[in-house]
């Protein structure tokens, strides 16, 4: 008891007050950043404390006096970033810095001229217990985040596990017998009978385009579902889905199945390379080698040991890192950068910014017009690969909301488009689809399958068709397969078996047809396996 007796009366104060910040902006980010940067940040910080302390003695022999300078000093450090993004003013940093310094520094001094060396002494006691009561509350902070991620104990095992069961074989090289397979998937993008019927634009001239490059385009194709996930897990996995057999919620359950697909499983045992480029919408795929995202920096490079199960950020796409910056990450992001931004750091973060990644690590918003652009640009990356490479691309074009004029000129974000502005929205998305279209056709060491069809139907033919029910199944599908292959659309022709076509035809994989089946879902991804069967109502037979 004596010696906690002499440790309390001693300033432990300065070092928990030290760490706090770092505890306090862990647990706000819990679960989205490096946990083992966060326990050498911990551990910097105490050791630079003590040193500091201990260097200082020199200055003040009372150890009280020099643990309440010093914990203003760090107090200050510490915040000083944080508390510089959240001031309204002033909006230069160099300014922010160099007042913020002038204000602690005459607290400083005022305190040194009013405070006798004996009153030091009185602080340590009420100080220990503040510093100890926010300690303890960081403690029950971190415990209540831990307690929360729990839920998500069983889709991070089905994420691990989908990793352990992931195919190995040899990877084979591009080849005519293995040609590079592109499944494209330009969202929400309407059949030409729909853009005509509906919304009065004449989309031949694309159309036509696509035939003069070798395409085979299917006029009467039907997703299964209108809604994104459903759509993809159907297509990749060549079933339906009714209901939810695993322990995973509904939604994650339809994202990890979209990612680890049986498709692509099938060509991982071929030797394929997978490549999946994100779209913003869709998780990290663990069994991909290699998951691109997109952002300011360029091209983001994702590990899967980077990534703690996405389904817990991307279930609320609006979840944000609480830092210097406010980012929407589907893996996590080092932990250090952002602390250096929430301290004195920052002022000189660029000569510090060969050491920095989390910049490389912000992708754009999902809708953003520079992912569409920045994504079509690194097809050609992928198209020079030596590899037999089965690559998934999700384009959130032409879906809503705008983003371009017809010259390409980004302008705001319009989820009320006209009709006008979202044909010229569409003719320039157009240009870019064709544009990606060649460079895989130019870059292409053999002749690649080419799979260009939308998930579902258009949210614009939804409010201006009369029968707007039925416009969220028809889609727009195009497919390129090269010599001497041919793919034959049955009628009627819907997106679960349009793989099953193409991989019977290359590889003569000898799937069997699923039959052509509509689902409506009223409630939306509220209630993903609520579903009415419209088949009847809607197919094209």
């Amino acid at each position: 008891m004596k010696l906690l007796s002499h440790i309390w009366r001693f300033p432990v104060y300065l070092w928990i007050g030290s760490i706090y910040p770092i505890l306090h902006l862990y647990a706000e980010n819990f679960g989205m950043v490096h946990d083992h940067q966060v326990a050498q940040t911990i551990a910097a910080m105490l050791i630079a404390t003590t040193l500091v302390y201990l260097s200082s003695k020199r200055l003040a022999q009372n150890p009280h006096k020099r643990a309440f300078y010093l914990g203003i000093a760090s107090l200050t450090f510490s915040t000083s970033g944080h508390m510089y993004e959240i001031a309204f003013m002033p909006k230069s940093l160099l300014v922010w810095s160099i007042a913020s310094a002038i204000v602690v520094i005459a607290i400083a001094i005022a305190c040194h001229r009013r405070i006798s060396q004996r009153s030091y002494a009185r602080f340590t006691t009420p100080f220990n217990l503040i510093a100890g009561a926010l300690l303890a509350m960081q403690i029950v902070t971190r415990f209540a985040a831990w307690v929360s991620a729990q839920r998500y104990v069983s889709a991070n095992s089905a994420y691990n596990q989908a990793w352990d069961e992931r195919p190995s074989a040899e990877k084979v090289l591009d080849s005519p017998d293995r040609p590079d397979i592109y499944y494209i998937i330009p969202d929400g993008y309407p059949s030409d009978e729909r853009l005509l019927k509906d919304m009065n634009f004449d989309n031949s001239p694309f159309t036509e385009a696509l035939r003069e490059r070798g395409f085979v385009i299917a006029p009467h194709a039907q997703s299964n579902y209108a809604t994104t996930q459903h759509s993809l897990a159907t297509i990749l996995n060549r079933q339906y889905y009714g209901s939810n057999p695993s322990k995973l919620n509904d939604i994650d359950h339809l994202r990890l199945s979209v990612v680890n697909s049986e498709v692509a499983h099938e060509l991982l045992r071929l030797g394929y390379t997978y490549v999946q480029f994100l779209s913003g919408y869709v998780l990290p795929s663990p069994i991909a080698d290699i998951n691109r995202d997109f952002g300011a920096r360029g091209p983001i490079h994702i590990q899967v040991e980077d990534t703690w199960l996405s389904a817990t950020i991307l279930q609320d796409r609006q979840t944000e890192i609480i830092s210097t910056r406010n980012v929407d990450l589907p893996f996590k992001q080092p932990f250090t950068p952002l602390y250096v931004d929430s301290t004195l750091l920052r002022i000189v973060r660029s000569q510090l910014e060969k050491l920095r990644h989390s910049q490389k690590l912000v992708p754009y918003h999902g809708m953003a017009a520079q992912r569409f652009l920045d994504t079509i640009d690194e097809v050609e990356t992928i198209a020079a690969m030596p590899e037999a490479t089965f690559t998934i691309i999700h384009l959130l074009q032409p879906h809503s909301p705008t983003n371009f004029n017809e010259n390409g000129d980004i302008i705001e974000q319009n989820d009320a488009a006209s009709p006008a502005e979202f044909y010229a929205d569409l003719r320039y998305s157009n240009s870019q689809f064709l544009r990606m279209i060649d460079t895989i056709l130019q870059d292409s060491a053999n002749e690649p399958i080419i799979v260009f069809q939308a998930d579902h139907g258009s949210h614009f033919g939804k409010v201006w068709s009369t029968d707007n029910r039925k416009a969220h199944f028809d889609i727009y599908a195009g497919y390129y397969l090269p010599e001497p292959f041919t793919i034959n659309i049955p009628k009627p022709f819907t997106l679960i078996n349009s793989f099953a076509l193409i991989l019977n035809e290359v590889f003569a994989a000898g799937h069997d047809l699923q039959p052509d089946r509509l689902f409506e879902i009223p409630r939306g991804y509220d209630a993903p396996f609520e579903q009415v069967d419209v088949t009847d109502e809607f197919l094209h037979r």
